[in-house]
Order: C-alpha cells, then structure tokens, then sequence
C-alpha cells in the first residue's frame, strides 16, 4: 500500500489507462499460485499467495500516460504550442482527421476588396449601397467594405433595418429598400434571380476570392470581389499534417468553387457544402459523426490558433465555449503537426512500456510462485519499473523508440 501511495503521488492515475486488466491478471495468479501451495504446503500458502500479490500488481499501469505526458509537455512546448490541457497528447494521438477553419490559413484577419463590378451604376454607388446595408456589422466583410468606402471617399448611410443571415450574407432596409448583400444561395432563398452575377462570379471564385452578391428591391445589382493573404506556411502544414496521419479538411462558408480553389492551393480536402450559420465545430460533428476530429481555428480575440477536439458528446449549434485542447501562436501553424508528431511517439512509450512493465510483473510473480524472490523484493520490483519509464522516456524523446519496436514509420518520428 506504501508504494502504491508512492506511486499516486508520483504519477497521477490516468483513466485511460487503468491497469484494471493487469490487476485482475495477478489476482488470478495469486489465487493459483495460492491454490497450488495449499496443496504442497498448507502452511505456505498465504505468504505465497501474497508475495505473489504485492510483486505482480500493476503498481504504475495507471501512471503510464501520465509520466509520458510529463516527458512530453516540454516537447510540446518546444515545438510552439503556448498551452496544452490534460489528455491532449492522447486525444491528438487518436485523431484521423483535422477540420481547418479558412480564418487558421488566413495571415490575418482581414480582407481585401478587390473587385467592385456595378452592371448599371458607376462602382463608388455600389459601395455605397453594400457599405451603409453592413454598417452595423462587425464581420470582416463588413469592415473591409466600410474601409474602402473610406478610401473612395464614400458616404456610408445607416440602414432602417438590419437583418444578418449566418453564413450567407446580411439583408437591410435602406432608404425604404430592400438590400440583399451575399451568396447565391441565400439569393435563391429569397427567390431573386442571380444569373448574370453568377456566371461573373464563376471567374472571381476560380481565382480564390470570395463573391458576394448585391441586389436592390429583388434585383442584381453588382458583384463584390473580396480576397485575403493565405499564410505562406499553410500549404506546408497542410502536407505535415498529412505526413503524420491527419487528413486535413477546410472550413469556410465560401462558394464550391472558391473552397475547392482554396483547397487545391493549400492541400486540403474539400468537404462539400457547409450549412448556413454552422461552425467549424459544428461542420466536423455533422461530417464526422461519432467519430472525434480535430478542429483547428483562430480563437475570437484574433490573437492565437486554438486546436479542438470535437467529441461525440457534444451537440450541433451548443452555444458552449468549449476549451482547447491545445493553443499556439497566429504565425506557428506548424507547431499542430509537430504534435501529432510527439503524440504518435508518446504513444509509441505508453504502448512499449507498458508491454515491458507487464512482462516485468509477470516474471516476478511468476518467481514469487516459486518462492524465488521474497516479499522484501517489492521496493525493487517498484524501482525497477520506474527506472523502464524513464529508459522508455528517454528512447522516445530522442526518436528511437520506434526502431527497437520494429515500426516501419520510425521516419515520421523526428527528435526534438
């Protein structure tokens, strides 16, 4: 019971890995060895039976996940992450797929109009219309409009009534009319033919650029051009990633053919359309289902890059502010594939260490049940395993943990 206070102290449990199986496996072998003594010596048996007990419990099963994090925390930390919660490690580890939010890959976080194609006004009248119907928005969108309009030197009106539609545009009361600013789609709800702005838009979305459209009293009246800096680090994250096991996925309300454009250049996959005023977290839940991916976006103060792990317990549109399970830097992106990286060699040690440490607690009991190795021999037994963590601990920092258990992807495990 001693060392197993120790061992709490020293490595705090970890429900992941219980040790429960291994528990079960030495009661069992204390109740055989136990048996067999009563038979041969009547007298014998309870001290076999508990020698055997105390020698082959699982004293650090449950301290296995926790000691690798421990020897992995500084790893990460190294490799730009700013912060990582408990179970990260494990939870980067398992994941198969990682949704990017388009705000992740942007070099910042506003954009640019580009273009401002008026079919029957002169451009500025335009900017005019869509800066006033976005006056009382905070989106990007809006305030890039708003600071052209200043450059232009344009009279911004406030509208009569404002109205935003999540993830396909805004609708106002201006001057007593109607202003739709946004996507084909949220046109097409509203039944307002967009034929013409769309075969423009075709051009501006092939390169890129998000399009949105404007009409006046049901009909079109122009199109808008808005682009941002992609990081010029993205596309090689999007490759490291992959590298590591993850499939990466872009996020963005954007058209199909602006997300497809975007996830060629950055090497993404496409997921397919996204459901108006739907998160990233939210696309991943809808996407992946049951499944846990990791979701990676700019958090709202703009100021770092927070990785989640979506989880099969949480629910579509939860107005939670869920934590992250790991925050970095706006300019190090690549700091997420460097902890895929240490995850997959963190559980490289878990994996090998707790096969050794079992084969150690077999092999005393195994010696127990002979009467080779007495009681007193426990504090070594327990020295011993700590002293397997930390020889496993010290392979797997420095990247040849893989090599002495045969794992063909040894080269993905790079030292740190």
């Amino acid at each position: 019971m001693l060392l197993r206070s120790c061992a709490v102290v020293i490595l705090p449990p970890r429900g992941e890995q219980s040790g429960l199986r291994e528990a079960l496996c030495s009661c069992g072998l204390a109740i055989i060895s136990g048996l067999g003594w009563y038979i041969v010596d009547p007298v014998a048996w309870p001290a076999v039976f508990a020698t055997v007990l105390v020698l082959s419990w699982p004293h650090l099963a449950d301290g296995i996940n926790a000691f690798a994090d421990r020897i992995f925390y500084r790893a990460a930390l190294e490799a730009g992450a700013h912060s990582l919660a408990p179970g990260a490690l494990t939870a980067i580890g398992r994941a198969k797929d990682i949704v990017i939010d388009k705000t992740a890959v942007m070099s910042g976080p506003d954009l640019m109009v580009s273009n401002v194609m008026a079919f029957d006004n002169e451009p500025k009248t335009l900017l005019a219309v869509a800066a006033s119907a976005e006056a009382h928005s905070t989106e990007p969108v809006a305030i890039a409009l708003r600071q052209l309009a200043a450059q232009w030197r344009v009279t911004i009106k406030t509208p009569d009534r404002f109205e935003p539609a999540p993830g396909l545009g805004v609708i106002a009361l201006l001057g007593g009319q109607t202003v739709v600013i946004g996507t084909t789609s949220l046109l097409k709800r509203l039944k307002i033919d967009s034929f013409t702005a769309d075969a423009i838009a075709r051009a501006l979305e092939a390169d890129g650029k998000t399009v949105l459209r404007v009409a006046v009293a049901g009909r079109v009246v122009g199109v808008l051009g808005l682009e941002g800096t992609l990081r010029q680090d993205a596309g090689v994250a999007g490759r490291a990633l992959r590298k590591e096991g993850l499939t990466p996925w872009l996020f963005t309300h954007d058209s199909q053919n602006t997300r497809q454009t975007l996830a060629d250049m950055l090497g993404l996959e496409n997921p397919g359309e996204t459901e108006p005023g739907e998160t990233a977290r939210d696309a991943a839940a809808r996407r992946f289902g049951e499944a846990a991916p990791l979701v990676l976006m700019l958090s709202k103060d703009r100021t770092s890059l927070e990785l989640h792990e979506r989880s099969k317990t949480d629910t579509i549109g939860s107005t939670e502010d869920p934590q992250p399970i790991a925050v970095s830097a706006t300019d190090d992106i690549g700091a997420f594939p460097a902890l895929k990286a240490l995850a997959t060699r963190r559980d490289l040690l878990t994996v090998g260490a707790r096969r050794v440490l079992t084969g150690v607690w077999l092999g005393a009991g195994l010696c127990a049940a002979a009467q080779l190795t007495p009681l007193m021999a426990a504090p070594l037994v327990f020295a011993g395993c700590l002293g397997i963590l930390l020889a496993f601990a010290r392979f797997a920092v420095s990247g040849n943990l893989a090599s002495h258990f045969g794992r063909e992807e040894s080269h993905m495990l790079k030292p740190v």
